[in-house]
């Protein structure tokens, strides 16, 4: 008898479970590589270069933004590094993600006193568009089957199909859920978790490299299958990286000894990650 549905709950769980023939990372969508700079010691007055490099190791092709902000010599329309299609790794065909190198040359970072050295941080920040994906099939049986097999009611966590992604999906339950007629519903609570590392923003605005605060942690979540409805507005608010959404579920039967029914959540966000790299300048200036 397969597991039944009367409590979902929706976790995002931390760990990095990679694939050894494409290198795909459960727990990850765009993951940044590196942020090279290349020399890492120069005088005030010599050039140097900038490499960004960005992997798509997640479930699904996507667009990645990339942008470089901190020291004060970064001005303004030198932020934006541009923007990257990466085709996700194929598990099937064993075909690894699309990586991609965003690279820049600055030739004169900052004027420096003689025999002073200045450190920078230089910070690399990527946003991408993503959605996370997780289905289970729920087993909804009848009073007079119950009856019959004498099962107990536990809750329990019952084994989920997870895209690779950053926001993570478990589904949890208290099975069998069991239709006692009436027209009966039950609460599905959706807890969302952040696991990527990163911060997830409202999915319905674009990437900019410093969004709204009001903006920030938020998730849209939407639940599909037969006899689901949730109530009020979608989006969730994560705190702590964690967050939960009320719906409900109708337990009926129809008629049948048992009658599965596939839930199918997702969970749509931009979402960002940053890294940094340090230069050291060493002063020319009289």
């Amino acid at each position: 008898m397969k597991k039944l549905l009367l409590t979902v709950i929706v976790i995002l769980v931390a760990g990095c479970v990679a694939d050894t023939d494409t290198g795909s990372q459960s727990d990850q969508g765009i993951i940044i590589d590196s942020l090279r700079l290349s020399p890492t010691e120069v005088t005030d007055k010599e050039p140097f270069d900038l490499f960004f490099e960005v992997r798509n190791v997640g479930g699904k092709k996507t667009k990645v933004f990339a942008y470089i902000y901190g020291p004060s010599w970064i001005s303004e329309d030198e932020t934006d590094l541009g923007e990257q299609e990466l085709i996700a790794p194929d598990k099937q065909s064993g075909s690894i993600g699309e990586s991609f190198v965003f690279e820049k040359t600055y030739d004169q970072p900052i004027e420096v006193r003689k025999g002073i050295v200045e450190e920078e941080i230089v910070y690399g920040r990527i946003c991408y568009p993503y959605t996370s994906s997780a289905s289970t099939d729920v087993e909804i049986i009848s009073l007079s089957e119950k009856r019959q097999t004498e099962v107990k009611q536990a809750a329990k966590t019952v084994r989920t199909s997870n895209s690779d992604a950053p926001i993570r999906i478990e589904l949890t339950i208290k099975e069998p859920l069991v239709d006692y007629g009436d027209d009966q519903v039950v609460p599905i609570a959706v807890r969302v978790i952040n696991v990527g590392g990163g911060f997830a923003t409202a999915h319905d605005g674009d990437c900019t490299m410093n969004p709204e605060i009001s903006e920030m942690d938020k998730v849209t979540v939407t639940l599909e299958g037969s006899g689901i409805t949730c109530n009020g507005t979608n989006e969730v608010h994560l705190s702590n990286n964690k967050a939960t959404l009320f719906c409900k579920l109708e337990a009926t039967t129809n008629g049948l000894p048992s009658k599965n029914v596939k839930i199918i959540a997702e969970a749509k966000y931009n979402y960002y990650k940053t890294k940094t790299a340090t230069i050291k300048i060493i002063g020319t200036q009289a």
